[in-house]
């Protein structure tokens, strides 16, 4: 026990240090609540894409994959799942936040005797046991690291791996098991962070052959602050005009430094190449059709299209050989059970 909490609490103290002020410090939160919540879901049965989350919480219309209306469906049920975890992290709703308000008056008394970590698995345990949900106490846990002083950094740590089916629930071995798991996750949000730096400090190298008053690194440093921006917003936080980002964002796009997340040729959104996975969690617009201008279509038109499809369809339509039964075996045998009834009969 004692070098389960140690390590966790060393791992939790770095991973906050790091974290603090950091310039990417938006976009890793919101990369770990978006991890947090998918492990918290896949614990009760739900599996989804992260990057299909992503696309709900950014306003974007997700790609929804499935070979029929089953499939589908469960994918949806799952991101609805996965949305709802996110929310106990991140955005609570009003009966939300009672929830988690009770859940810390909770956890308070087992805090205050043995430490944050040690008394939020021992009130983790009992909650549980009480017959309550884990989101309010997940929550709980976040908001309440952080008015103790243990955190400063409201990270997404929920051990969720401890709840999987085959642990120990004798509280021997599960204590050190979710303290094992947030140590775990906290290790996951580190390299998550490194290579994100990684990533920044790349593209900020090959957009700095610039002129002396180029702002090609600051515009680099605002996209990384950033899960995805569009022109307008980068040209407001640079102050600079909507032409000149786009060109900047252009240039970025031709040099593979960001990619564009939304497949559109208005209202795009931009994000560094390490959001490459959500741009094909997106769905595309529909393409449109050649020769068709702007607003609804003329009726005439919708006809013409439909008469064309019909058209096509006739010439690939070929009938099947109409099928005729054949009952001669099944007569010859209706007429031997009626010769076989008239001798019983006789």
């Amino acid at each position: 026990m004692a070098a389960v909490l140690t390590r966790t609490a060393t791992l939790c103290g770095q991973l906050d240090q790091w974290l603090h002020r950091h310039p990417l410090r938006e976009v890793i939160l919101f990369r770990a609540r978006l991890e947090a919540a998918r492990n918290c879901a896949a614990v009760d049965g739900f599996l989804v894409d992260p990057w299909y989350l992503a696309a709900v919480l950014e306003g974007l219309r997700p790609r929804i994959r499935g070979q029929d209306v089953f499939e589908r469906g469960n994918e949806v049920d799952a991101a609805h799942a996965t949305f709802e975890q996110y929310q106990w992290l991140a955005r609570p709703t009003g009966l939300q936040r009672e929830a988690i308000a009770q859940a810390m008056d909770a956890i308070k008394p087992f805090t205050q005797v043995v430490g944050p970590l040690l008394g939020g698995a021992l009130a983790f345990r009992q909650w549980i046991e009480a017959g309550h949900g884990r989101a309010p106490l997940r929550g709980a846990l976040v908001r309440l690291w952080c008015e103790e002083g243990l955190l400063r950094t409201a990270l997404p740590l929920t051990g969720a791996a401890a709840f999987r089916s085959g642990t120990s629930w004798t509280a021997r071995t599960w204590v050190p098991c979710w303290l094992r798991a947030i140590g775990d996750e906290a290790e996951v949000i580190r390299d998550m962070t490194r290579t994100l730096e990684a990533s920044w400090h790349q593209a900020r190298l090959q957009a700095g052959d610039q002129r002396r008053n180029s702002r090609a690194s600051a515009a680099i440093d605002v996209i990384a602050a950033h899960p995805v921006i569009s022109a307008t917003s980068l040209a407001a936080r640079l102050s600079m005009s909507i032409k000149a980002a786009c060109l900047l964002l252009e240039r970025f796009l031709e040099r593979g430094l960001i990619v564009e997340v939304t497949h559109r040729s208005a209202r795009r959104l931009f994000a560094l190449r390490d959001m490459a996975p959500l741009r094909e969690a997106v769905q595309p617009r529909p393409k449109a059709m050649p020769g068709r201008k702007r607003g609804r279509p003329r009726a005439s038109d919708v006809a013409d299209v439909q008469d064309f499809e019909d058209s096509r369809v006739e010439q690939n339509f070929q009938p099947l050989e109409r099928w005729t039964p054949d009952y001669s075996e099944l007569e010859a045998a209706m007429a031997e059970v009626d010769l076989l009834c008239r001798r019983s009969q006789a």
